[in-house]
């Protein structure tokens, strides 16, 4: 997935350059002279930190979505929102169950339209199922049924969080993370480990005959040992030298 190389992330220097769909105008990545980074907007489904589409999301408070596995190793690490740098703790995350249609979209669970970057989506924080807004607005606010849609448990308006809002673009302009904008490295160690390994840098399958320069030596295979044969054989040792441990010294007529 990385520039170059089968890795399945991509670094943010590979998102910070001209050239790619990235969040950061990292340093030295745009040629323009000029101060003002270029809007990049972080498409809903993508995790906050891996600019990745999540499988496992959870949500800030604020309504940042993030990758459950890219946001725990953060956490322990630093202990704030790579977001926006406030304190964050593991408790405040909220899950969040999407809904998906048949094709594997992201759906509403009531009218089952599909979410686009343009939807106004929502999540209730007491339940976890996230809706469009329009589905909330007009099933539960206006008809003041504050009970959630799909399993029926009560809600209140503070329950519900913003994930995204359509008319504040601002709040998925990934020039503003402030993770980015410091440069802090957010891979875990297992993806540090691979990245300082050349080897995996290479795509060994487009080299042809040189891809053998990046394979690893074979060990050397060890013949198959008997387990009985292995006792059997010690038993007999044993024996052995039990013998000539019990056995009287030689007459000296004898050597003679």
């Amino acid at each position: 997935m990385g520039k170059g190389t089968d890795k399945l992330y991509i670094t943010h220097s590979e998102w910070a350059s001209e050239d790619a769909y990235s969040a950061s105008a990292g340093s030295g990545a745009s040629k323009s002279s000029t101060s003002v980074a270029p809007f990049k907007r972080l498409p809903f489904n993508f995790c906050a930190i891996s600019l990745q589409p999540f499988d496992h999301p959870v949500c800030s408070l604020e309504g940042t979505i993030f990758d459950v596995t890219n946001i725990l190793p953060w956490l322990k690490k630093h202990g704030t929102n790579p977001v926006t740098g406030a304190p964050l703790k593991s408790t405040d995350l909220i899950k969040l169950n999407f809904t998906k249609n048949d094709e594997g979209e992201m759906v509403d669970p009531v009218t089952y339209k599909v979410f686009t970057n343009n939807t106004y989506i929502v999540a209730l924080k007491n339940t976890s199922n996230v809706f469009a807004y329009d589905t909330i607005e007009r099933l539960n606010i206006k008809a003041k049924n504050w009970r959630d849609l799909v399993s029926e448990e009560d809600f209140s308006r503070k329950d519900i969080v913003t994930l995204q809002d359509p008319q504040n673009v601002e709040s998925r302009n990934l020039s503003t993370f402030k993770y980015l904008q410091e440069g802090a490295s957010t891979l875990t160690p297992e993806q540090q480990r691979e990245r300082n390994d050349p080897s995996r840098n290479v795509n060994i399958t487009a080299l042809g005959n040189g891809a053998s320069l990046f394979k690893p030596p074979k060990k050397e295979q060890q013949p198959d040992i008997n387990p009985d044969a292995l006792a059997n054989n010690r038993a007999s040792i044993t024996k052995t030298l039990s013998s000539l441990s019990s056995s009287k010294p030689i007459p000296k007529a004898a050597i003679s």
